[in-house]
């Protein structure tokens, strides 16, 4: 199981789905804190409806140093709804950012994405440093 030592996270409640949320929220926080995650890293944000997650989800990006953002909303209804999943994954591209739809389980999930990105990240900077070593 991977760490969230060092790891911030943005959580987006969308008040639309209130028993989900209700269901879920706390648990998400609980699990990830579980991870290693201080909660101080975990930063929630409620918004009115499922279109505004999008939104929502370009702030975190842009204004916060967030690692990923999970959006507490039943993943079947963003999913179908072709033109918000495209603005997520517009923001997902555009920002490098790791973004999951869900509940709970999603934490393990993003937990898991975060630290293949920053292993990535790491194996990159080290390859291009032997690179420049060499020439």
């Amino acid at each position: 199981m991977e760490s969230s030592t060092n790891m911030k996270f943005g959580v987006i409640a969308v008040d639309e789905f209130s028993e989900f949320v209700s269901e879920n929220l706390a648990m998400l926080s609980s699990v990830l804190q579980n991870l290693g995650c201080s909660s101080e890293n975990i930063v929630v944000k409620h918004v009115p409806t499922l279109h505004d997650s999008v939104v929502a989800t370009q702030f975190m990006a842009q204004y916060t140093d967030v690692d990923g953002v999970i959006i507490v909303a039943p993943k079947s209804k963003l999913m179908d709804t072709l033109p918000l999943m495209n603005g997520i994954i517009q923001i997902q591209i555009q920002w490098t950012m790791v973004v999951e739809i869900g509940g709970y389980e999603c934490a393990e999930n993003i937990v898991s994405m975060i630290s293949m990105q920053n292993e990535m990240e790491i194996e990159a900077n080290e390859s291009r440093g032997l690179r420049s070593d060499l020439c």
